[in-house]
């Protein structure tokens, strides 16, 4: 499990490879660009978002807070990290693999 901290510097990595700046929000083609998801998949976790009355976070894990600046959507930088911390799929797939478990896979 990543801290916040943690999954702030995964991001902040992340922008880097993508070639973005830190800043304090992200339009959906740079969000789509640093999480490697499509425009469609974007969409759908942003529409997926709803707080929990009770705890107040979210009621789905994995799903994007998201507001409109205008008419425009925007994603901003600690929810990013946020959406991180709640799904460390990103580590699973890029983790490094233990030596000691290499012979399960042979």
């Amino acid at each position: 499990m990543t801290t916040t901290d943690d999954a702030a510097k995964i991001l902040e990595g992340m922008l880097c490879a993508a070639g973005l700046p830190v800043r304090a929000s992200y339009r959906p083609g740079e969000v789509c660009r640093v999480l490697g998801i499509s425009e469609r998949t974007f969409w759908y976790l942003t529409e997926r978002y709803e707080i929990s009355p009770a705890t107040g976070s979210p009621l789905r894990p994995d799903s994007l807070d998201s507001y409109l600046l205008s008419c425009h959507r925007r994603v901003r930088f600690a929810e990013l990290a946020a959406f991180i911390e709640r799904n460390n799929t990103y580590e699973r797939r890029n983790a490094a693999v233990d030596p000691r478990q290499m012979p399960l896979f042979e």
